[in-house]
């Protein structure tokens, strides 16, 4: 007879979706969150490289959708990515959200 899962495999077996799914603006701070409160103890997330070597989150190659940003993300220098709205989009809780 084989273990149970839980006693063979150390991750968690639920995994928040670019930190709590549909519930906060993906890839952020709020989202990581709000996720940990529901529960969840993995985060997957999307990482890329800024204009100049900085590592952030984003999932889309451009920034339209989910931050008040305009152009391909990756072409961004850190500073500038740094002072975009990631929240708005998702609603006025999120407003502000980095």
């Amino acid at each position: 007879m084989s273990a149970p899962v839980a006693a063979s495999w150390p991750y968690p077996l639920w995994i928040a979706h670019r930190g709590a799914g549909r519930l906060a603006p993906e890839n952020t701070l709020a989202a990581f969150a709000l996720g940990w409160a529901h529960g969840y103890r993995m985060f997957e997330c999307d990482a890329r490289l800024s204009a100049d070597g900085e590592v952030f989150l984003l999932h889309d190659d451009r920034l339209e959708r989910t931050t008040d940003g305009r152009g391909e993300a990756v072409e961004q220098p850190w500073a500038a990515l740094a002072r975009l709205d990631a929240g708005a989009w998702h609603g006025p809780r999120h407003a502000g959200e980095r």
